[in-house]
């Protein structure tokens, strides 16, 4: 079976710049931060264009960051839009669908003028109909298409499939069929754009142009050798960095620059078409007149009123580690002709908001590969220690090593795996995680348990009056709160320790032993170190203490208090004598008081026994014996009633001049 040809004869006329050559990536910086920046060069000679694919998530960085560094001056920049396909089509008179089959396609171009160079028969699309043809030998059948063409002397028909090419007469459709198909190419790689960066005209040249995109966090990865335990010596730190090259594109020989910081970051969806709402407009459109009818001159016009709306609108140094210069001379090898060590695998760059490593070999890598790229391979000082924290182990320190950041630049955070020198190789002894580590700073990184040294740990709180002052009837206590740790850290027979102890810090507490000025800190602990000979027990008193007030009312104050308060030595001696003097006065108060009380409850009780005389005197005969005792009684107990509420009302009185005499003392006490 025979294909139908479709010639179209397009012409495009393409007025930009030829093609430049092709851009090399020659340089990759990746950031801690989550992002990489990708500096290309090209080659090129007058006016050019660079072409670039981009993966299409990164095309908004790609906007944002784009840079051109272009002698001949500044380039613009030009890429597909965000749905090239479909924005291409919207002025095409046939949908994308056309173009699945030359039968699709003639379907849509009815009313178009074609013509069969075979036959010489001109004429316009009628239609494109589908049949039923049946095959040889009753094999079935097979569908075809009848193409139906209007011509100066009525309709032509042709079976499509036999017909060996049509031209298409319309210069316009023929260049609407090329855009189609330059814009159905450019869809083919749905997740890419063709960045095209239009350069200015001028000689030879070398042009640069890069971008920041995201990219994977590259990840520090360390091994630490440090000598067998009991001799001296440097540590070996060994630093590399995990890459992946996830940009879509191959490495080849590409000069690689790690960068570790925090550096601020945005993404902006730049690549987005934004519409603004806006406010609808009414369409003004002239009243049509329509005259009124004459009601006579007695009927009165009626005014309308529109009212209106207004809108009313102290640092000491932490246990030195071993000094840099030793560190370096321990890895020197012996005698004056030593050979000098080689190069370090990256420079090293400081900076106020970040450090580089740049690489000194080239990297290649394809897309999608991961990478172990060295770092550092040096000496550095450090020396073991055993680390005590209550919080991570009650009874054991934690072996860490001390490490000091001589270099240049700040060694970034991660994992260390940490081996043990020896004669027949390393051994691995345990992980540690590093924090990052700026130049000339101190870091420990533990890695495991000292079993061998054991922490007893004891303590104890006390609070004293240090002080006070009293004013008005009020007394104001200063007192101190101490609370006090001890550690006794006990070393093994055959081995001593250099031992830090970590204590955490509280808040509103500060430190008075050990002596604060021979004391490291950290943001949460203080750090005290000793060197513990083998076999013997450390005693570390660690006190933080804490002041306080308390107010107290004297007044009401009771008497056990003022006499404690007065035998406080740590308040002043006028302060305490005049604390004696009102416990005196309340002493007073309190016994002429228990007076008042006893003579009201005598009196209650007279009151009560006559409750139950006149019950009695109801219940005897009148004129009786019995009649005559209890009314004797009762007599006696009126008598007695009487000088009781005298004397009551005196020991009143007495009560409140010994009350008023403590009052008037405590408020005209000021000490």
């Amino acid at each position: 079976m025979r294909t139908t040809l479709i010639r179209t004869a397009i012409m495009i006329a393409l007025s930009a710049p030829a093609l430049g050559a092709e851009p090399v990536l020659t340089r990759v910086t990746l950031s801690t931060g989550g992002v990489g920046q990708f500096l290309f060069t090209a080659e090129v000679d007058g006016a050019a264009t660079l072409q670039l694919d981009v993966p299409l998530d990164q095309v908004d960085d790609v906007l944002k960051s784009l840079q051109v560094d272009d002698p001949a001056g500044p380039a613009g920049v030009r890429l597909p839009g965000r749905q090239p396909l479909s924005e291409s089509f919207r002025t095409l008179p046939f949908p994308p669908d056309a173009f699945a089959s030359p039968q699709a396609l003639l379907g849509a171009l009815v009313g178009e003028p074609v013509r069969v160079p075979a036959s010489g028969v001109s004429g316009t699309i009628l239609a494109v109909t589908p049949f039923e043809a049946a095959l040889p030998n009753n094999a079935g059948t097979l569908t075809r298409h009848r193409l139906t063409l209007a011509t100066p002397s009525g309709l032509e028909t042709l079976v499509l499939e036999d017909t060996p090419g049509l031209e298409l007469q319309s210069d316009t459709l023929r260049g609407q069929i090329g855009t189609a198909l330059q814009a159905i190419a450019a869809q083919r790689v749905q997740d890419r754009r063709t960045l095209q960066v239009a350069l200015s005209a001028g000689g030879p040249r070398t042009v640069r142009f890069g971008y920041v995109v995201s990219a994977p966090v590259w990840k520090a990865s360390y091994r630490l050798t440090v000598p067998v335990e009991g001799q001296d010596g440097p540590t070996r730190l060994q630093a590399y960095a995990v890459v992946e090259n996830l940009s879509g594109r191959d490495w080849r020989d590409v000069e690689v620059v790690l960068t570790s910081g925090q550096p601020v970051l945005y993404h902006q969806p730049l690549y987005e078409a934004v519409f603004t709402n806006r406010p609808e407009a009414p369409v003004d459109v002239p009243n049509r007149l329509t005259p009124a009818v004459d009601a006579g001159a007695v009927a009165r016009a009626r005014m309308l009123d529109q009212a209106q709306e207004e809108e009313g609108v102290p640092r000491p140094a932490a246990p030195a580690p071993m000094p840099a210069r030793a560190a370096r001379a321990g890895m020197a090898m012996a005698g004056a002709d030593a050979a000098p060590p080689p190069p370090p695998p990256a420079q090293v760059q400081q900076a106020a908001a970040q450090v580089r490593f740049r690489l000194q070999a080239k990297v290649s890598a394809a897309s999608g590969q991961s990478l172990l790229l060295p770092l550092a391979d040096r000496p550095v000082p450090g020396r073991r220690v055993a680390l005590f924290r209550a919080d991570a182990d009650p009874i054991h320190p934690l072996v860490a090593l001390l490490l000091n950041n001589d270099s240049p630049g700040a060694l970034p955070p991660g994992l260390a795996t940490l081996y043990e020198g020896a004669p027949d190789g390393p051994a691995y002894i345990g992980d540690a995680r590093l924090p990052a580590i700026q130049p000339g700073e101190d870091r420990l990184a533990s890695f495991a348990a000292d079993l061998p040294v054991r922490v007893e740990t004891t303590a104890a709180a006390d609070t004293t009056i240090t002080g006070g002052r009293a004013a008005r009837g009020v007394l104001e206590l200063v007192r101190r709160q101490r609370a006090t740790t001890t550690y006794q850290v006990t070393t093994p027979a055959d081995s001593g320790r250099t031992v830090l102890v970590e204590h955490p810090k509280r808040d509103g507490w500060t430190l008075v032993e050990p002596n604060p000025a021979l004391v490291a800190t950290t943001p949460t602990h203080y750090r005290i170190s000793q060197a513990v000979p083998a076999g013997r027990t450390w005693t570390l008193p660690v006190v933080l203490e804490r002041p306080g007030t308390e107010r107290v009312v004297l007044t009401d104050a009771p008497l056990t208090r003022l006499a404690a308060l007065a035998s406080e030595g740590g308040l002043s001696q006028p302060l305490r004598a005049a604390l004696t003097r009102a416990g005196a006065l309340r002493t007073e108060l309190d016994r002429r008081t228990a007076v008042v009380e006893d003579l009201a409850k005598r009196q209650a009780a007279i009151v009560t026994d006559q409750d139950r005389l006149r019950r009695n005197l109801a219940a005897v005969p009148a004129g009786s014996e019995l009649q005559r005792r209890y009314l004797t009684s009762m007599q006696k107990q009126e008598t007695d009633l009487a000088a009781l509420v005298m004397q009551s009302d005196a020991a009143t009185r007495a009560v409140t001049e010994a009350d008023t005499a403590l009052k008037d003392f405590l408020a005209g006490l000021t000490l």
